[in-house]
């Protein structure tokens, strides 16, 4: 079988929630100055954050939905249990029970952490939306005029952002995140290669994703979401998960494995003055479409999305 990316048939997905409000309205901004401006654009916040988001209820491009709307009950239940349990005992408690869960199968609560059940949003929208192709939009990533729908389709192939690296120069997030598809895939004849692209935008293909999911359920007879979840927490990742599928286990797809040439980072944004002048070259560089301003919001809390929202945000248009 041979199956096509490109059928115009394309949306945005964002998983959000209260504390990345700010970057968000900039991505928003952005994607309505951009030729993306038109797209269906579903945005699924955490449910108690809900409030935070509503002025978008009405925007024509978003479709605004609550985690409680995607993520099944016992799993919404779950995360909002993790939630007050990270809160109450802080990051660094939160990261060592994290450890111990992996050897110890205990405390269950740290599968259900935000970062989890995002990745699970992630593959229910794309199973849900509606479209052929997802394109999935952190809230961190502000659009350029320059960015278009042909950076996500292919005429008769589907698209997968991709990069290999060097085996012994990947850190240990990247490498476990491999380690973990190939075993949960199986596979033992890659080479030991290494993915090494898991930022956004990220493209998925519905087809090859209802595909990927129904392979995860008959392997492991259980729902997929459930796969996901027993896997050792914050050892897995969904774009490997998919990328690895793609690569060594797909039925059928042509995919054409497309470099991230047109996403430009800016990591540090501690100086407000030089990150300006920073996004300015990147905004106007007609290579360049896509600029992600990492979040801080995780809690490490090195600077703060406030310190220069207003810089960037005069520059958009």
């Amino acid at each position: 079988m041979t199956t096509s990316g490109n059928s115009g048939s394309l949306c945005l997905v964002t998983p959000t929630w209260g504390a990345d409000i700010e970057h968000f309205k900039l991505m928003r901004l952005s994607l309505d100055c951009s030729p993306l401006a038109d797209l269906t654009h579903h945005v699924v916040v955490q449910t108690e954050d809900l409030k935070h988001f509503e002025g978008y209820r009405d925007h024509p491009s978003v479709n605004l939905k609550s985690s409680a709307d995607i993520l099944p009950p016992e799993v919404e239940r779950n995360r909002l249990y993790a939630r007050t349990m990270r809160n109450r005992l802080g990051r660094d408690a939160t990261r060592i029970l994290t450890s111990l869960a992996r050897y110890l199968d205990w405390p269950q609560w740290v599968r259900y952490t935000g970062w989890h059940t995002q990745q699970l949003i992630k593959l229910f929208m794309t199973t849900d939306s509606g479209s052929e192709n997802v394109v999935v939009l952190d809230s961190d990533v502000v659009v350029t005029r320059h960015a278009n729908e042909r950076d996500f389709v292919s005429p008769d192939k589907i698209v997968c952002l991709a990069e290999i690296g060097d085996t012994e120069a990947v850190n240990s997030k990247v490498r476990h995140w491999n380690d973990q598809a190939r075993s949960l895939w199986d596979i033992t004849s890659c080479n030991n290669e290494m993915e090494t692209y898991f930022d956004t935008p990220f493209v998925l293909h519905t087809s090859a994703i209802n595909n990927m999911l129904h392979e995860l359920e008959n392997t492991y007879q259980a729902p997929w979401w459930q796969v996901m979840l027993s896997q050792p927490p914050r050892r897995w990742s969904e774009f490997a998960t998919y990328t690895k599928y793609l690569r060594h286990i797909n039925h059928g797809f042509d995919v054409e494995w497309r470099n991230t040439g047109m996403c430009r980072y800016i990591f540090d944004a501690s100086d407000p003055a030089n990150l300006e002048k920073l996004f300015i070259k990147y905004y106007h560089d007609p290579e360049s479409h896509y600029i992600t301003i990492h979040s801080q919001s995780s809690g490490r809390q090195l600077w703060h999305a406030d310190a220069y929202i207003d810089r960037i945000h005069r520059h958009i248009g």
